[in-house]
Formats: structure tokens, sequence, C-alpha cells
């Protein structure tokens, strides 16, 4: 076979086709923030941004001492049994179940998340 540039060329442009697949497909994964494994991550995975989740809940903490994290994932499960978050925290904002983290006033169970993050 006559090697040319344009079999070059389509030989060349193939394999970057698989490689830009391959690494949009499963990239994502290379560039995530990863933590150690705790035994809340069921919780702390509905966090988008634990390290700004861990803010408020630093916020939280320096003014509420008694926050032990095993009470305080035992009661956001029972909060949240299977309800989506974003319902919970509706029903939430809608009781008037807002706690106030120095400056942020936020629903009861988002804090409990954040104070959680922070912990662990």
């Amino acid at each position: 076979m006559r090697r040319t540039r344009r079999n070059f060329l389509t030989v060349g442009t193939a394999v970057g086709a698989v490689i830009a697949g391959a690494v949009g497909y499963e990239g994502w994964s290379y560039f995530a923030k990863r933590y150690p494994p705790t035994p809340y991550d069921d919780l702390l995975s509905y966090l988008s941004d634990r390290e700004a989740a861990k803010e408020v809940g630093r916020a939280f903490l320096a003014t509420n001492r008694g926050f032990t994290p095993a009470h305080a994932a035992a009661a956001l499960r029972k909060r949240m049994g299977t309800r989506a978050i974003s319902n919970v925290l509706q029903h939430e904002i809608a009781a008037g179940d807002i706690v106030e983290a120095t400056h942020w006033l936020l629903p009861q169970t988002l804090v409990g998340l954040c104070a959680l993050a922070a912990k662990t």
C-alpha cells in the first residue's frame, strides 16, 4: 500500500476522534474532585460544591457546638426519606424551617448537609 498524505491524515483524524470521544465520555471523572470515603457519602452526594458547603458548615458550627455528625446524619436521612432534595428544601422554606449560619439564612436540611461536610 502506498503511503500518501491523504491516508496519513485520514488515519490521524480517526485516531484523534477516538481519543477525543474517550476523553469526552470518561474524562470528566479524571478532573472531578475526589474525597475520601465517609459513612455519610449518601448524604454528601446531594452537594454539588462540597468546598463551598464546608464554608457554610464551618460558619454554622462556629455558633452551634453541640453538632454531632452521627445524630445529624440520622436526622437528615429521616427528614429526607425518599423525597428529592429539591422537594425537601421547598417544603422547609414554605414551612419556615430556616436556620441562620452567620450571614446566610438557609433551609435546615441544607445547613445540616453543609455542617456534615465541614465535619468530614
